[in-house]
């Protein structure tokens, strides 16, 4: 039985780091470029969370305590290499967001510290997780790529229901810190997550059919406010697309990012968060299509993408001319984009660059298709080109 939830003060203090814990959890980590040895499995876990904010917290980290704590292996090595800080200095800079989200978040702050709890890791390295876009913000000259991501209105699809879909690519140590969540919270949406173990938000879809997936963007602006991360989960707490605008128009915004959203009726709207506006990017001939540069022109001069991602514009180009060769597309033909393979290993289907740094060891994670009419989500675990896509539906079978 979980313990009960006492809410955080400001003087609540962190608990040491396990360095001895650390260090073997990074030797179990070690980089593999053999791509037949990236999975654990073929698919990915797949939890089922209920009761209080705590208790499905507590469950999420008792369940994934070893894979939490490969996270933050992961994310120790990476924050080292791009910023060049030790984990003692991000948990630092990662505490001040604990007020943030006491005061906007108090639920999601409860969750984590029930994750914490149930791991046997400090709120602070919980936090870490859910800010480590943030906390990765100054990046290397020559950053790699991470997604590619598409929303069609009911007019171009076959069956005439919207859909959201896109390739999530990211460090591949990664694929086995990774599930599948279904969360029923008290009061709130049930969603559907594929989201990072100690994570409480990521690429998902709620039973009101409101869907939502996540492009980084970098406009050289951070603050302490709400992490993208939890941005994300409290998407999937609202009802549609204009009651997702206006949360995010009225949240504290740490970072930049792109949100592509979507519902069941056929709304689907890009937003490109900084910590100061939101841009709103349209579907075009009943498509959205978007990588790591902002399209919106009133936010390009401040735009780091071309530079950080110099494969987001041909990524974005493959993707925007493949959607136009076809006016309806069912899913078997929206697959062959997420498999394409141009301009290799940085693709919109991405393999492993041997040259690159270990920390910067990029891989397709995963490719998420969002059925929102449906309530359910068809993901591969791994690269599609390799991997089959699996039927998960928001409401688990009885």
């Amino acid at each position: 039985m979980p313990l009960s939830w006492q809410p955080l003060t400001r003087n609540s203090q962190p608990v040491t780091v396990n360095k001895e814990q650390r260090t073997k959890n990074q030797e179990r980590s070690t980089l593999n470029l053999d791509p037949t040895k990236f999975l654990m499995s073929d698919t990915f876990p797949i939890l089922d969370l209920k009761g209080s904010h705590f208790d499905i917290g507590f469950t999420h980290g008792q369940r994934l305590s070893k894979a939490i704590k490969s996270n933050l292996a992961l994310y120790e090595d990476m924050v080292r290499g791009m910023t060049g800080m030790d984990l003692g200095k991000a948990l630092k800079r990662s505490r001040p967001y604990r007020d943030v989200l006491q005061e906007h978040t108090p639920h999601l702050l409860e969750e984590m510290e029930g994750i914490g709890r149930g791991a046997d890791v400090t709120l602070d390295e919980v936090v870490f997780l859910n800010a480590r876009t943030e906390l990765m913000s100054v990046r290397d000259p020559a950053a790699v790529g991470e997604c590619t991501a598409m929303g069609l209105t009911g007019e171009r699809t076959v069956g005439g229901h919207p859909l959201l879909a896109q390739n999530w690519d990211w460090h591949h140590r990664v694929i086995n810190g990774t599930a599948l969540f279904r969360v029923s919270p008290p009061g709130r949406p049930t969603c559907l997550l594929l989201a990072e173990a100690g994570q409480v938000g990521k690429i998902g879809i709620n039973d009101n059919g409101l869907g939502v997936l996540l492009n980084i963007l970098f406009c050289g602006k951070v603050r302490i406010g709400l992490p993208v991360h939890v941005l994300l989960r409290c998407v999937l707490e609202m009802t549609d697309v204009a009651n997702a605008l206006s949360f995010l128009q009225g949240a504290p915004r740490a970072s930049s990012s792109h949100f592509l959203v979507g519902d069941a009726p056929g709304n689907i709207m890009g937003l490109e968060l900084t910590p100061e506006t939101i841009g709103r990017i349209l579907p075009v001939r009943g498509a959205v299509v978007h990588t790591n540069h902002f399209c919106d022109p009133s936010l390009k001069d401040g735009d780091e993408g071309p530079t950080l991602f110099p494969d987001s514009i041909p990524r974005f180009d493959r993707a925007d001319g493949y959607l136009k060769a076809r006016e309806k597309w069912d899913m078997n033909g929206l697959r062959g984009m997420f498999v394409n393979h141009e301009e290799g290993p940085a693709s919109i289907c991405r393999h492993l660059d041997p040259h690159a740094p270990e920390h910067m060891q990029i891989v397709t994670v995963a490719s998420v298709f969002l059925r929102l009419s449906e309530r359910a989500m068809d993901v591969s675990c791994g690269r599609p080109c390799r991997n089959a896509y699996q039927r998960i539906a928001l409401q688990a079978a009885t």
